[in-house]
């Protein structure tokens, strides 16, 4: 569908108007030199950052600015004639603060030569923070206990883990912008991470849980920020290896005897998981040309593991038509299979080089490939009934930056990000191996306790997003007490799904034989090229101590996508067998609900006619934000921040069920569509804090924080009838909610050279109308009365703590590191079961949310031994994970609130009649515990 050019012009003059997204990936190091006996300013010093070429001259009061320093540590000399060279080492620059290295410089004499060495002051806290900010160096990364890159955001003050995701300060999953080498890489399908970042190639990661400055955009509760390892000089070399598993001790869950985590005990220990990655880099033109390489295989078999007791033939036909359990006690071998597996194949090339002077052009190559198995429980007996999933991504990053000044550059970045995901049992979506649609539902409850005992999961679902990204950056110390960034990009994106092949096997009963037909019914096709244009401008003011950060953005969203002309008459979209018959060359019946069956191939394109539809509207936004940061004390910072924040729900949300394949036949409601025209959601953040030193050893922090949440996706709203019948169908609109306040203390403590203590506790409510866009609609699907009032979220963790001892000692190359975290538990919704002792009344559903979960505690161990071989470095590490084995119940039974037994259980045993073992597995799961003890050892070699 064409775009029209007035949507382009009006975003486009408003972006120039405001100018050009800043470089969100450096810092600023200034300061003053004066002489050390008078005190006097120096102008003229020579300030030089070693192994950067980047550096200026004092001016005429000895002050000086060099903006546009990766974050690293760096050395850094300071030269005037007359006068001992002075260096400045182990200096750290941070992502977008200002590093003070005010220096006092020695006349040179007969007696004093040479130049003189001083170790750089790392502060406790940094003071030029105007809302809460965690950096985390790759090294410190490399140092603790963490396997992966998502471990390290989610030990941040104010990050909770539900479902597989990560909330920001109660914030729903798919809210945080991810942004790598400058540039977001937030995958816009889901609002996810859109490829695998390994540890390996972090150079600092930068997390904003609080109210982040204007040129960030596209999210509402945080940004991660990651800065990727550069190539230099000095040749380096690492390789490393580690194996392990799972070590669960012996237990039982609660009334029943079995284990929790059977085939992971001690006994099974082996090399279940296993990890070889690498790094290479250094110099292609000596000072000119540098490359960084990594790559990291990794695979886990899993810790949940099901009994090969079924297969996939042993529920089939009978004669006359009826569908049957063909073999109760099944065909399988009763091996232990893993319902979790998991394979990682990702890897990196960065190339940068100094072009000319000023001039630095760098090419960066991201990649990644995951194959797993979700661990239904559902197919405990059938490990092999579950689909496959593949992950594959890989993002494309050019950027030309050009240094003016030591106050001025620009930055021209082009990016692309390419993320496919399939699921599927078989490729082949006419594979013979695939049995009837109602097969995989036939499990008697009264043998088979409603495992899956056969059949085959035929839905499947594939979706690509591709996203093309232009910026140009510009950032400008304009003054001594300004600095101005400013910034216009575009955004492209092309999103491709195909949901729902879906095998129906239609039989007929011919004398003893029974005859069937293979037909595919496709659902949800799509392919849809949304745009997006944002401009800001943003001023840090730095006064004294006072520190301002001060901006505003405009963001444009066009969905490019389609609304019903009539809402109140969808089904004129599928007029009977019309459309069947404009399908390319393919044979086709409509199932019962009037939708088309497609015989052979899928199609290229599905016709549908324009006249049914309107276009969607495009949006835009202005977003104010506001940040201070104020002494209050020669050892106090005062902050606050301000800031309204709006996001784009996430594409899934705008597209589904994009053809809106709805039918009028029937009552009550049918299906829930997506819609092009939601709004942008909004999310005012605000925040309050003070950081005080008390002594040169020891911080505290203290933060209060607030979040008003509105126009939310959601289904909160009366069905829409469709006009002469009774049938009804809901859309997603921004009808949610929600009001989150919390409150953090941090501790920190230096504990001599080489140990470092870290606290952190955060109280917070998180509350809201709904959780999840569809609640409210699959409620009322359900039967279930829902009343629209505000309740706890889903990951609404009253109470969180972190804690951390790290050692890290380089004289004897050896360390450990020591995480702890404890969480309360999370809400669920109980239900009343009056059917205990065989009655047969319904469950009772008491209000959402309204009970919590057992709370929850881990501890991660990790320690390493190094020897210095030559020029060589051989160490020894390892990693134990739930260092206690603790069964945290992440799930709970409903009706008990525990993860270890169900009233239920009792009102089963008076009905089954197959194996007793199966019935007490069925209450005995794995997938409501969190993952047990995990040990792994390995080498590493670097040169």
């Amino acid at each position: 569908m064409s775009l029209p050019l007035s949507r382009f012009l009006l975003p486009l003059a408003l972006a120039l108007g405001l100018s050009a997204a800043a470089s969100a990936q450096t810092g600023k190091v200034a300061g003053r030199v004066t002489d050390a006996a008078t005190g006097e300013t120096i102008p003229g010093v020579n300030v030089l950052i070693e192994g950067t070429g980047q550096g200026a001259a004092t001016n005429l009061d000895g002050e000086y600015v060099i903006i546009g320093v990766r974050p690293d540590s760096y050395t850094i000399s300071f030269s005037f004639i007359g006068y001992q060279t002075t260096r400045v080492e182990n200096a750290r620059v941070r992502i977008d603060l200002t590093t003070d290295i005010d220096v006092e410089l020695q006349e040179e004499t007969a007696d004093l030569g040479g130049e003189v060495v001083v170790e750089a002051t790392r502060a406790l806290f940094e003071r030029d923070v105007t809302a809460t900010t965690a950096f985390v160096s790759g090294d410190e990364i490399r140092a603790i206990p963490v396997e992966n890159f998502a471990d390290v955001i989610e030990l941040q003050a104010g990050v909770v883990e539900e479902g597989g995701q990560l909330h920001f300060r109660g914030g729903r999953g798919g809210e945080v912008g991810y942004w790598i080498d400058g540039v977001p890489v937030t995958d816009v399908y889901d609002g996810g991470l859109a490829l695998e970042i390994e540890n390996n190639s972090v150079q600092e990661l930068q997390v904003v849980t609080g109210a982040f400055n204007a040129e960030y955009g596209q999210a509402l509760s945080g940004i991660v920020n990651v800065v990727t390892r550069d190539g230099s000089d000095d040749f380096e070399a690492q390789i490393s290896g580690f194996a392990g598993d799972y070590a669960a001790g012996s237990g039982a869950s609660g009334v029943n005897s079995l284990n929790v985590f059977p085939g992971t005990g001690v006994s099974d220990f082996g090399t279940g998981i296993r990890n070889l990655e690498g790094t290479l880099s250094g110099p292609i033109l000596p000072s000119k040309v540098f490359f960084f390489a990594s790559g990291r295989y990794f695979g886990n078999d899993g810790w949940v593991n099901g009994e090969d007791r079924y297969r996939f033939e042993d529920i089939g036909f009978a004669p006359g038509g009826a569908i049957v359990l063909r073999d109760t006690l099944g065909s399988g071998t009763r091996e232990m299979v893993s319902l979790n597996p998991y394979e990682k194949v990702s890897g990196q090339v960065k190339l940068t080089a100094n072009l000319f002077s000023g001039i630095r052009l760098s090419a960066n190559l991201l990649a990644s490939q995951e194959d797993f198995r979700d661990g239904s429980f559902f197919y405990y007996y059938m490990p092999e009934g579950r689909r496959n999933n593949d992950r594959r991504a890989r993002t494309g990053i050019l950027k030309w930056t050009h240094l003016l000044s030591n106050t001025t550059f620009y930055e021209i970045g082009l990016t692309n990000n390419y993320t496919t995901f399939d699921s599927y049992l078989f490729e082949n979506p006419l594979d013979e191996r695939y049995r009837d649609n109602d097969f995989i539902g036939v499990a008697p409850n009264n043998i088979t306790s409603g495992f899956a005992a056969g059949g085959t999961d035929n839905g499947r679902f594939s979706r690509s997003t591709d996203t093309w990204l232009a910026k140009l950056d510009i950032q400008s110390q304009v003054s001594k007490s300004h600095l101005v960034k400013t910034g216009i990009e575009a955004r492209f994106h092309q999103l491709r799904a195909q949901d729902e092949f879906t095998l129906v096997e239609q039989t007929t009963q011919l004398g003893e034989e029974v005859v069937s037909r293979r037909d595919l019914l496709l659902n949800n096709r799509y392919d849809r090229r949304p745009t997006e244009f944002a401009a800001y401008i943003q001023d840090k003011i730095e006064v004294g101590g006072l520190v301002v950060n001060a901006g505003v953005r405009f963001d444009y969203f066009d969905s490019n996508g389609v609304l019903f002309g009539d809402p109140r008459d969808p089904v004129t979209v599928f007029p009977s067998l019309r459309q069947c018959a404009e399908v390319i060359e393919l044979q086709c019946t409509t199932d019962g609900n009037n939708q088309p069956i497609l015989r052979g191939d899928a199609p290229e394109e599905r016709f549908i006619p324009e006249e049914y539809f309107v276009d969607a509207e495009p949006t835009w936004q202005f977003s104010p934000r506001l940040g201070v940061a104020f002494p209050i004390s020669s050892t106090g910072v005062f902050h606050f921040s301000y800031g309204q924040f709006f996001q784009i729900p996430n594409f899934e949300l705008l597209y589904q069920n994009p053809f809106f394949q709805l039918s009028s036949e029937g009552s009550g409601l049918i299906g829930l569509i997506g819609n092009a025209n939601l709004k942008p959601e909004q999310t005012i953040n605000g925040e309050i804090g003070l950081k005080q030193s008390l002594t040169a050893s020891t911080a505290v922090e203290l933060t209060a924080y607030y979040r008003d949440i509105r126009n939310l996706a959601g289904s909160a709203t009366d069905p829409i009838v469709i006009r002469g019948s009774s049938a009804r169908y809901g859309q997603l609109v921004n009808s949610d909610f929600g009001l989150v306040r919390g409150v953090v203390f941090r501790f920190d403590q230096r504990i001599g050279r080489d140990l470092f203590a870290g606290f952190d506790y955060t109280y917070q409510v998180a509350r809201a109308n709904a959780s999840d866009p569809s609640q409210v609609y699959n409620a009322a699907a359900a039967q279930v009365g829902l009343e629209q009032v505000i309740v706890p979220t889903n990951w609404d963790q009253r109470h969180t703590v972190n804690g951390s001892l790290t050692y890290s000692n380089s004289a004897y190359n050896a360390g450990f590191g020591l995480l702890a975290s404890y969480g309360s538990g999370l809400p669920y919704t109980p239900t009343i079961n009056t059917a205990i002792g065989g009655g047969s009344e319904a469950p009772t559903t008491i209000p959402l949310n309204s009970e919590l979960r057992p709370s929850t505690l881990n501890v991660n161990l990790s320690a390493y031994k190094g020897l210095n071989l030559g020029g060589a470095t051989f160490q020894v590490f390892g990693k134990v994970e739930n260092l206690f084995d603790n069964r945290d119940e992440v799930n709970v039974f409903s009706d008990t609130g525990r993860a270890t037994y169900s009233l239920e259980q009792a009102r089963a045993r008076t009905q089954f009649a197959g194996d007793p073992l199966v019935l007490e597995r069925a209450y005995t799961r794995p997938d409501f515990f969190s993952q047990p003890r995990r040990v792994t050892l390995g080498l590493r070699l670097g040169i």
